[in-house]
């Protein structure tokens, strides 16, 4: 095997056999991994992995492990399912993943290096998912690290990202109510079909609430400029036969994503109005991530807000997330009506706080709860 050492800080890990939300589960792991800059390929990317993820559960999935083997000798390959086969010949990584295990996997594969093509099958060893890896062992291999072979590969670790720094003088704020953000609003509380056209008359985006269907009559750049002009220059009415105009020059799409991504653009980096910037934020589901345009760090927030409550300030501090980016997905989220806060605007939506659910949690030993469940509970008391 030839050393497969990166060009630059991150390491290219390739996915096999994988839907969209497995990928998407392993790119938020990727996200909030530290100490190393794991970057999850797209397909058609033609760059050179340095590491392969297979799923051999799916249809087919042991021979995709078996002819990339055959195909690429030197690759490195990890593989995930639920029950391990006897003969398999490449690390096993059991299913349901987890941080704890995910990375030491992933760093084992990096420093197994057989000494010969020959021996390369004989010289991988399975990583059973009855070990326990502790999550220490990697620093402890920092501080006294021991020989490696010489034909192992130096893979540089990625250096840290300074923590942006989220001060409350900066915070900028804006009205959901007003402008393109708040006429949408209204024709999706009216349930009619209606127009949105600007000063000129000419119409910019048909609605039909009804069937959460919306069309766009102009591009991406002109209705973003849009979002940012006053309500006074936009207005509402019924449709006339002049606005479809060439069915060609339609955009079709479903009125959330519009709405989504109409209050990402609104924002621009703002904050709500109505969400105080230290008072406790919680997303009442999912957003439809798959069908709705895609967000910075859309994913990672997602998973950390409807797990359980946490401010805008403590959202940045321990998500390290750049406070623009938390503030446009949560203008998007409360455009579709997910966010659930207490604010004199909203007295009935309560939010959960993490000591109203302290007598469920008591009842799920520590070691079953997942690792983000257990790093939630650490910080409910800062």
């Amino acid at each position: 095997m030839t050393n497969n050492t990166p060009d630059n800080a991150s390491i290219l890990v390739r996915s096999l056999g994988m839907d969209t939300r497995k990928e998407a589960v392993f790119r938020m792991a990727f996200k909030m991994h530290t100490r190393r800059h794991y970057e999850l390929m797209e397909s058609g990317d033609d760059r050179v992995a340095h590491l392969s993820i297979v799923d051999i559960d799916g249809p087919g999935g042991t021979e995709l492990a078996t002819n990339l083997h055959q195909c690429e000798p030197e690759q490195r390959i990890l593989v995930t399912t639920i029950a391990s086969p006897a003969d398999c010949i490449f690390p096993i990584l059991q299913k349901p993943v987890r941080m704890e295990t995910l990375f030491p996997a992933l760093e084992s594969l990096l420093l197994d290096t057989p000494r010969t093509p020959e021996k390369q099958d004989t010289n991988i060893k399975p990583i059973r998912p009855d070990i326990a890896v502790p999550v220490t062992s990697l620093h402890t291999q920092q501080a006294s690290p021991s020989p490696a072979p010489q034909n192992a590969p130096e893979v540089p670790v990625a250096p840290s990202k300074p923590a942006p720094v989220l001060r409350p003088e900066e915070v900028q704020y804006f009205n959901p109510d007003e402008g393109l953000l708040g006429l949408l609003k209204i024709a999706q509380r009216d349930h009619g079909i209606s127009i949105i056209s600007d000063q000129n008359q000419r119409a910019i985006v048909r609605l039909d609430p009804s069937t959460d269907q919306a069309a766009a009559l102009i591009d991406d750049e002109q209705l973003q400029q849009l979002c940012h002009v006053s309500a006074g220059h936009l207005q509402m009415r019924a449709p006339r036969e002049a606005d479809s105009g060439e069915n060609s020059s339609l955009r079709h799409m479903s009125l959330q994503s519009l709405l989504w991504q109409v209050a990402a653009w609104t924002a621009n980096g703002r904050l709500n109005q109505k969400l105080p910037l230290n008072a406790p934020v919680q997303l009442k589901q999912w957003p439809n991530l798959t069908r709705l345009p895609m967000l910075p760090d859309a994913l990672r927030l997602a998973a950390f807000l409807a797990r359980s409550p946490a401010s805008p300030a403590l959202t940045v501090k321990m998500l390290r997330i750049e406070p623009r980016d938390l503030f446009n997905f949560l203008a998007a989220a409360d455009s579709l009506e997910l966010l659930r806060y207490n604010t004199p605007e909203n007295p009935g939506n309560i939010v959960r706080m993490p000591h109203d659910s302290a007598s469920l949690e008591t009842e799920i030993p520590a070691a079953k709860r997942s690792f983000l469940g257990r790093l939630l509970k650490r910080i409910a008391g800062i």
